[in-house]
C-alpha cells in the first residue's frame, strides 16, 4: 500500500541519516589513530588513518545527502496521494523498494529514487527537483591534498611537527623534531645495547 511506501521511505530517510552520523564517529576515531600514529612517529601509519577518516567524512556527506534525497522523494508521494494522482506505474516502481532501501547501497537507492522522481515528472507534481548532488566520493580514493591537510592538523592538535614530503618552494619549519626525535632514541637503544655487551 501507498501508505506503507511512505513509511518505508520515510525509516529509511532517517536509517540514511543514523549511518551518516555513524560514518562521522567513525571519523573521529580515525583521527585520534591519527593522532597516536604521529606522536609515535609512524607516518605511513598515520597517512592510512588520515585516508580512513577522509573516507569517512565523505561518506557521511554521502549518506546526508541521500537522505535529503529520499526525503524530499518521500514529500512528494504525500502530495500524489493526497491529490489523488497515485498511478498504476507508481506502483511498478515501488515493487522491491524495501529491500533496496534497506541494502543502505547509496547507488541502488539512487537508482530508485531516478525511477520516482521520473513518475513525478509524468505526474507533474510541483515541488522542485532535487539535483543529484552524488558525488563520487563513494570511490575509494581520497584526494592526498586532503589527507596531507588532516595529518598536519592532527600533527598540529598533538603539538609535533610532521615531516610530509612538501610540494618545491614550501620550506619551512616544518619540521624535523619527528626525525631527530627517532635518532635520539635509536641512539639511546644502541647505548643500552653497548651497556649490556
Amino acid at each position: 500500500s501507498t501508505s506503507e511506501n511512505l513509511f518505508n521511505l520515510k525509516f529509511a530517510a532517517k536509517e540514511l541519516q543514523r549511518n551518516s552520523k555513524k560514518c562521522d564517529k567513525e571519523e573521529k576515531a580515525e583521527k585520534a589513530k591519527v593522532k597516536k600514529a604521529i606522536q609515535k612517529g609512524n607516518t605511513e601509519v598515520a597517512r592510512i588513518h588520515a585516508e580512513n577518516a577522509i573516507r569517512q567524512k565523505n561518506q557521511s556527506v554521502n549518506f546526508l545527502r541521500m537522505s535529503a534525497r529520499v526525503d524530499a522523494v518521500a514529500a512528494r508521494v504525500q502530495t500524489a496521494v493526497t491529490m489523488n494522482k497515485v498511478t498504476k506505474s507508481m506502483a511498478g516502481v515501488v515493487k522491491g523498494m524495501d529491500v533496496t532501501l534497506k541494502s543502505m547501497n547509496l547507488e541502488k537507492i539512487s537508482a530508485l529514487m531516478e525511477k520516482f522522481e521520473r513518475q513525478f515528472e509524468t505526474l507533474d507534481v510541483q515541488t522542485s527537483q532535487m539535483e543529484d548532488t552524488m558525488s563520487s566520493t563513494t570511490t575509494l580514493t581520497t584526494p592526498q591534498g586532503q589527507v596531507d591537510a588532516l595529518m598536519m592538523e592532527m600533527a598540529d592538535e598533538t603539538g609535533l611537527d610532521l615531516n610530509l614530503e612538501l610540494p618545491q618552494g614550501q620550506t619551512g619549519s616544518v619540521g624535523t623534531s619527528v626525525a631527530s626525535a627517532e635518532q635520539d632514541e635509536l641512539s639511546q637503544r644502541l647505548a643500552k645495547l653497548r651497556d649490556q655487551v
